[in-house]
């Protein structure tokens, strides 16, 4: 195997054993890995087929998984409808904006809300219609657009006080809708790939299945203090590799 697939089998499996400890990483952190040897669009491509049958696994997982993912789609349908939306049109964007200018927004909202929650009084959202539309718009727009989705569901749910549980359930019932709105519009992308790309998807989705197993196993052992607190220094990562990636692309 060369050295940038084994890398980027490494980097992917970090991400999927971070996306079962958290319920969020694979898409970002796989597609940052991806893009250093392949253009964005590519890399989105990519991941597309794995973060769908992760999100499905995650779901499929929970207990009472029918009935939770009726509760979760009837009392957020605002949050993961508007993301859907807003998925529409971040994948636009993918197509016809340059990525540099997404990137250096993100990691700047990501870095505000981080430094927030140093503050004696953080950051607090009231659980409420509006507050949804509006951070799963923006969530499905960044998201469509870059995989970078999760930050701005973080924002929401963490300053809405919401469990570990339910933040895993609205993540990846978000995810899921999003993943299949890029679908839709990259599958073309995804025909052009030569056997070697395809050889590395599906080493990419086995190695990604595995390692979100082992991240879930472990999460339940992990308090809501410190399920807070792993957030919080992921966002960070995320946040300063966005700003990164934005201001060397300019």
């Amino acid at each position: 195997m060369y050295k940038t697939e084994f890398l980027t089998l490494l980097l992917c499996a970090l991400a999927a054993l971070l996306h079962g400890l958290s319920g969020f990483g694979f898409p970002m952190i796989s597609t940052a890995a991806l893009s250093l040897f392949h253009p964005l669009q590519t890399a989105v491509a990519m991941v597309l087929i794995p973060c769908i049958i992760m999100n499905l696994s995650v779901l499929g997982t929970h207990e009472k998984a029918p009935i939770s993912l009726l509760y979760y789609v009837k009392n957020y349908w605002s949050l993961i409808g508007s993301s859907l939306i807003g998925s529409l049109f971040g994948v636009m964007l993918l197509l016809y904006i340059d990525e540099s200018y997404l990137k250096l927004l993100l990691g700047m909202v990501i870095w505000l809300y981080v430094l927030d929650q140093f503050r004696s009084q953080p950051l607090h959202l009231r659980r409420s219609i509006k507050n949804m539309l509006i951070f799963g718009l923006l969530a499905g727009v960044i998201g469509g657009a870059t995989n970078a989705m999760a930050p701005f569901l973080m924002m929401y749910l963490l300053s809405t006080q919401h469990s570990k549980n339910d933040i895993v359930m609205i993540t990846n019932i978000s995810f899921l809708a999003s993943k299949l709105i890029q679908l839709s519009i990259l599958y073309p992308t995804l025909l052009t790939f030569d056997q070697a790309q395809i050889y590395l998807l599906c080493a990419i989705t086995i190695f990604s299945l595995f390692f979100i197993y082992l991240g879930s196993k472990i999460r339940i052992h992990i308090s809501q203090q410190k399920f807070k607190r792993l957030i919080l220094v992921i966002l960070t990562v995320l946040g300063t590799n966005a700003l990164w990636q934005g201001i060397n692309m300019i």
